[in-house]
C-alpha cells in the first residue's frame, strides 16, 4: 500500500508543523468538538455499553452518517447489537490501554512493535465482526466500522470515509491503514523534531489519529 502524500509533500518534504496547525484550526469546529468529547468520554468503557453508544452516536452524527443508511432510523438499536457482539473485546483493549502506563495520546507510537502488531491484528478482527451490522445497500460497511471504533479508540483507530478508502489508502484492510499511519507519523516526527499530537493549539485533538485524520482528509482528491 502506498497512500497519497499525507504528512509529506509530493517531493518528500515534511509538511511544516505550522501548516498542520493551521489546517486543524480551519478544519471545522464540528469535528474538533466532537472528537474532543469522545476522547474524554471514551477513557473508561462501562460493561453496559452506554459510553460506547454515546460516543459512537456522536461521531456518526458528526460525520453525517445518520442521515441515511443503516444508522438512519434505528441507530441505537444497531449500536447495541454491535456492542453485544464486540463489547467484551473493546473493554479488554480499553483496560489494556489504561493499565499500560503509556501516554494515551501517543499510545500507538509508544507500544513496542510486537504489542502494536498484536493490537492492530485484534482491531482488524473486530472490524470484520462489525461489518454485518454496518453494511448497507450502498456501503460495504468499512466506513461505519472505522468511525465506530475511532469513537471509543481515538488513540488507536483512524476514521476513514469512502474517498479515503478508495483514493488515499487504496486498501480494504484497516490494519494496513493503522500500520501505515504509525510509520508515516514516525518518519514525520523524526524529520521535524515535533510531536504530531501537540499541534492543535486549542487542545481538542490530542491523540495522534485525531490529528492525522485532518491531514488524511486533506489528501483526498478534489
Amino acid at each position: 500500500m502506498r497512500p497519497s502524500d499525507i504528512l509529506f509533500d509530493e517531493i518528500g518534504h515534511a509538511i511544516g508543523p505550522r501548516e498542520i496547525s493551521s489546517r486543524i484550526s480551519h478544519f471545522g469546529n464540528g469535528y474538533n468538538n466532537a472528537v474532543n468529547k469522545i476522547i474524554q468520554k471514551s477513557n473508561v468503557l462501562d460493561t453496559e455499553g452506554s459510553v460506547f453508544i454515546e460516543c459512537a452516536s456522536l461521531i456518526l452524527s458528526s460525520f453525517g452518517m445518520k442521515r441515511s443508511g443503516v444508522f438512519h432510523e434505528n441507530c441505537e438499536e444497531v449500536l447495541m447489537n454491535c456492542w453485544d457482539e464486540i463489547g467484551a473485546e473493546l473493554i479488554e483493549i480499553n483496560e489494556s490501554v489504561k493499565s499500560s502506563g503509556l501516554s494515551r495520546e501517543r499510545y500507538l507510537l509508544e507500544l513496542n512493535d510486537h504489542s502494536r502488531d498484536k493490537l492492530i491484528a485484534g482491531i482488524w478482527l473486530i472490524t470484520k465482526k462489525l461489518l454485518p451490522f454496518t453494511m448497507g445497500k450502498n456501503s460495504y460497511g468499512l466506513v461505519g466500522a472505522s468511525k465506530i471504533l475511532f469513537s471509543v479508540f481515538p488513540e488507536i483507530v483512524l476514521p476513514i470515509d469512502n474517498q479515503q478508502w478508495l483514493h488515499v489508502f487504496k486498501t480494504v484492510d484497516l490494519g494496513d491503514v493503522i500500520k501505515y499511519m504509525v510509520a508515516d507519523i514516525q518518519c514525520w516526527e523524526a524529520a521535524t523534531g515535533v510531536l504530531l499530537n501537540e499541534l492543535d493549539h486549542s487542545k481538542r485533538l490530542t491523540t495522534v489519529p485525531s490529528v492525522y485524520n485532518v491531514m488524511a482528509m486533506k489528501a483526498r482528491p478534489n
